[in-house]
This record gives structure tokens, sequence and C-alpha cells, in this order.
């Protein structure tokens, strides 16, 4: 998806693509990080106009099409204000509501971007049930730190979904690599879904939104731009492999 400044333009995009999602038979979907509002500016004043509670208008919409489809949703992640507080919040949807939740515990500094002056980090891993499998839920620079990652595993996640705002220069260098390194390593598939294109705050985002298998394979990729991608996961392949490789047995607390 590629999103921009514009909260109603923004939701309207991501509800006609989950409806074509679920038009293909998709049981589960996920957006990017910030789909609803993706900041010109990293501050506080610009982001705390276009937060939300979990009430808000953005779950609501996101609720009314999971009930209209059946598709469970990731909901990338939303500026969500709780108190006097901001969190990077990915939400998970489906028709029975809010059925979880994670909050970016690893917050992104590099060049001009500092989500730490906005952001409060989150803290515990965050692994949910979804459509028959248990996933591990991240937010794009926690991509860079394996142990959430093993974390989440050790708590019985299958597949690992993370939703990202990668910007072109780090994702050409590094997104694919750290990608297949999450999955290879945990034995689980990756889901990863990122911000596509030049956006209105002329950063210029990765795209390449992909699915990985447990064995480290490619499944299925997008390109640079904004594309939907479609493809299985299923339990059977994850016990396959990690029958088959037992890290997982063999891994020791250092």
């Amino acid at each position: 998806m590629s999103s921009g400044g514009e909260k109603r333009s923004n939701l309207h995009k991501a509800a006609q693509m989950l409806r074509e999602a679920a038009r293909r038979k998709a049981d589960l979907a996920v957006l990017p990080e910030m789909f609803n509002f993706l900041p010109r500016r990293m501050t506080r004043e610009e982001c705390l106009p276009n937060a939300e509670e979990e009430g808000g208008e953005t779950l609501g919409v996101l609720s009314e099409v999971s009930k209209e489809t059946g598709v469970a949703i990731v909901a990338g992640s939303i500026i969500e204000k709780d108190e006097d507080k901001l969190y990077n919040t990915a939400f998970v949807v489906t028709e029975r509501g809010i059925t979880g939740r994670y909050r970016k515990n690893h917050l992104f500094s590099y060049s001009n971007i500092r989500e730490g002056d906005v952001f409060t980090p989150g803290g515990a891993p965050a692994v949910v049930e979804l459509c028959g499998m248990r996933a591990g839920i991240t937010i794009c620079y926690d991509l860079r730190f394996p142990e959430l990652f093993r974390a989440e595993v050790m708590q019985g996640a299958e597949a690992l979904v993370n939703v990202a705002a990668f910007l072109e220069e780090t994702g050409k260098a590094h997104w694919m690599p750290l990608l297949r390194a999450r999955a290879i390593e945990n034995l689980a598939y990756v889901i990863a879904a990122n911000q596509a294109g030049v956006q209105e705050n002329n950063f210029k985002y990765y795209g390449h939104s992909c699915i990985i298998d447990p064995w480290g394979k490619v499944a299925r990729k997008a390109g640079f731009g904004e594309k939907i991608i479609f493809g299985k996961v299923g339990l059977r392949r994850v016990q396959e492999v990690r029958e088959r490789l037992p890290v997982l047995k063999n891994h020791k607390q250092y």
C-alpha cells in the first residue's frame, strides 16, 4: 500500500484493497505500518491530531470490513493515543472485533527521523491466533532485533508478521536479507507488508511486500510499487521443517 497524509483517503483505499483481497478468497490480510496516516514529518505536533484511541474511526472501519468479508486483518499500524502517550500500534481485527494488539518496541532513529521523540515504546511481545496459526506481530525496525522474534516463537508463534515503512535506501540493502534471516532462524513463515513508492513526505519507500516460507524461500514478492500479493501459509509446512531441522529444540538461553 502507498499511504499519504489524508486519513480518509487512506482508509478508503485500505477498505477497497481489503475487499479485493476478500473477493480473491483471502482469509488474512496485512496492511503496512501507518497505513491510515503517514506523517510528512515525524513530530508530535503532526502525529497527535491524527492519533486515535482504540474505539476510533480506523478500527471501526476495519471491524466493519472484517464482519462484512470474514477476512482477518493485521491493521498495519496506526498512531494510538492512550491518555497522554502515543504508541505506534498494530491491531488485529477479526469478525469478533479487536483480538490483539502490539505496540512497537524498538523506535526508529535514522537521518532526521526520531520516533523516540514522538512515541512511547511498547512492552511485551504479542502472539495472537490467526486463521488456525499462532502469529507473532512486529513493526518495521523491530526486524533488526532477532531476540524479539525468537521470544515470539518460544511463545508458540508459527508465523511472524512484520508491518513496515522501510525506506528505499535501507530497504535495498537490508529488507530481504533480514526477512529471510528471521524466517530461517525461527523456521517460521514471515509475512511482511511494506509501504511502497514515493510519498507526500518525499521519502521513497521500498515496497517489496512478501511472504517467505519456513525454509527461507521467497514464496511471493511485490515490486517497488503498490500491489496486493497472495500466498498460502500452512501449519503443516512449519511442522515439517521443524521436525527436519530441530533448531528450536536445540535452542539455549545465554
